[in-house]
């Protein structure tokens, strides 16, 4: 549920902290007082982007921060797969808005606005004022149709999809296909040279940079020679090995010598074995004209056909193993595009098949749907109404399957079905998406729903019932509601109050939660049409107070 929301420096609100409890919380105030803004502040921290002019002041951050108290296990599981972390059932949305950035995190982890919104999606149910409105859609009956069957359809979408994108995958190989002769001919051409041109290269991974360093030394050849060269003649014209034979002569006359002639032996010795080597190293340097231009143009034809590859081997011979089977398949053309018409052909006959298993799950459930949407109906003021739920089959096929789902109903005695975008005014669209949403509450949907003025364009009795069948959603789900009516705030399990006033020459919004007292108070104001709160009026609102405490019971 929510748990609570924090908002600083909201539009009107200078610094607000709500905390919700379960089942029914209202909210009332005088029109005007702020209670859109609140709602603004919750849509703001539950993923909507924010514009500048949020900020009440623009020398300080807006923030909006807001916690859940999640319970249960499935919702838990599918906010972790979505990579969120979440301990102790505990899911703390933080928005900071300042002139320069925008921060977002959930549980302190920073993300993105669309990371929020599936999470929240998962929560949390907005149901605006004008959102009756979208049942003049059918996209959405659909939708309410299938989130009503649940797992059934979920399952089977989910099949559809997967075939649905095999399917495209399937038309797009086939539509390779969709060459005239010429064209055909001329790429198997091209294919035939490239697969040649690779083939005979016979590239191998390393080469390229092996060649490329014995070029550089054969480039250089004539120069390494000569300094080798004339390195070799002045060790061979050292005069070491006749200052060891001096040394050695002195030796007999003078012992004190032997470490000179022990070092000079050595530097002879070292002298012999590098002009050896240097010897050696010359004949690693005589490179013909032949092999020079053999080694050039095999360097060449390397890196000609690598550019071509991103220089890279390993995709060159990828890309030949591709236009080989590229041209097998041009080669035996008519073959090949034969196969991927059955193809499709066998992918269309899966796919067609869930549909059709979906269309009947839809049919059959719409039948004890059709029948709950009747009885809400009817306790909602509509005694005469019917319902129907039209499922017919769409030209095309999406992910949602084949069906065209269209809600239709007859209001009054008399009247014929007609689809329900055609029939219904703004406030009877409203107490028919009450009817639907407690439905749906009653097997699936999210822990909290929230209803911003459902009750626009309703009194009297109607507002009676719409005010118990509140009160029956609550007691599954944590509501949250703004109304203006008396029968509705009389149902409140825990009531709030947005005011607005003046404090430093700037006008204000504030919320208060409000104890028994303060119950019968607002819900007098809210019956009063002067707004005084007379002996009367009080005794109204505590029998209307006391009479929703009753029917809770």
């Amino acid at each position: 549920m929510l748990e609570s929301l924090s908002v600083k420096n909201f539009a009107l609100i200078k610094e607000a902290h709500i905390d919700f409890k379960n089942k029914l919380n209202v909210l009332t105030g005088e029109t005007g007082s702020g209670k859109s803004i609140l709602i603004g502040s919750i849509n703001l921290a539950l993923g909507m982007r924010a514009s500048k002019d949020v900020m009440r002041d623009e020398k300080d951050d807006t923030i909006v921060s807001i916690c859940f108290d999640v319970k249960d296990k499935d919702t838990i599981d599918a906010i972790k797969d979505l990579d969120v972390p979440i301990d102790d059932g505990k899911v703390i949305i933080y928005r900071k808005i300042t002139k320069d950035k925008n921060v977002t995190k959930i549980n302190d982890e920073p993300c993105t606005l669309n990371k929020v919104k599936e999470v929240t999606e998962k929560l949390i149910d907005i149901y605006g004022q004008h959102d009756g409105e979208t049942l003049r859609k059918n996209a959405k009956h659909i939708q309410f149709l299938d989130e009503y069957i649940g797992n059934d359809v979920i399952e089977k979408k989910n099949t559809i999809s997967k075939y649905y994108s095999e399917l495209k995958l399937a038309n797009d190989k086939l539509d390779s296909f969709n060459l005239d002769e010429r064209m055909r001919l001329r790429e198997i051409d091209i294919l035939k040279y490239e697969i040649e041109e690779l083939e005979n290269a016979k590239l191998k991974v390393g080469e390229e940079e092996e060649l490329a360093d014995r070029f550089k030394l054969a480039s250089n050849s004539k120069n390494i020679i000569e300094d080798l060269t004339s390195a070799l003649n002045a060790l061979q014209e050292s005069t070491i090995t006749h200052a060891v034979k001096d040394i050695k002569s002195a030796l007999k006359y003078d012992e004190t010598l032997d470490g000179i002639y022990s070092s000079l032996m050595d530097c002879d010795s070292i002298v012999s074995d590098t002009i050896k080597e240097l010897d050696k190293k010359l004949n690693d340097y005589d490179i013909n004209e032949k092999d020079f231009y053999e080694m050039e143009k095999r360097l060449d034809l390397i890196r000609g056909i690598l550019s071509k590859y991103d220089n890279s081997v390993d995709k060159a011979m990828s890309e030949l193993e591709f236009k080989k089977d590229r041209l097998a398949k041009l080669s035996d053309y008519e073959n090949e595009k034969l196969k991927a018409k059955e193809n499709v052909d066998k992918v269309k006959k899966k796919l067609e098949k869930e549909c059709s298993e979906l269309s009947d799950i839809r049919k059959k459930f719409s039948k004890e749907f059709i029948e709950k949407i009747v009885a809400e109906l009817q306790d909602l003021g509509f005694l005469d109404v019917k319902f129907d739920i039209e499922i017919v089959r769409k030209n095309e096929i999406t992910r949602d399957g084949f069906d065209d789902v269209t809600f239709m109903i007859s209001l009054n005695t008399g009247e014929k079905m007609r689809p329900l975008s055609d029939v219904a005014s703004g406030g009877e669209l409203s107490r028919i998406m009450l009817s639907i949403k407690t439905v749906l509450s009653e097997s699936f949907g999210t822990e909290t729903l929230i209803f911003d003025e459902i009750d626009a364009g309703i009194s009297g009795i109607t507002a009676s019932k719409v005010a118990s069948k509140l009160n029956k959603i609550a007691k599954n789900h944590q509501v949250i509601l703004i109304t203006h009516l008396p029968q509705i705030a009389a149902m409140a399990d825990n009531h709030f109050v947005i005011k607005k006033g003046v404090s430093s020459d700037r006008t204000v919004t504030t919320i208060d939660a409000l104890d028994e007292k303060g119950m019968i108070e607002e819900i007098g104001r809210l019956i009063s049409s002067s707004g005084e709160l007379t002996d009367i009026v009080l005794a109204n609102a505590k029998e209307l107070k006391e009479s929703a405490i009753k029917e809770k019971r």
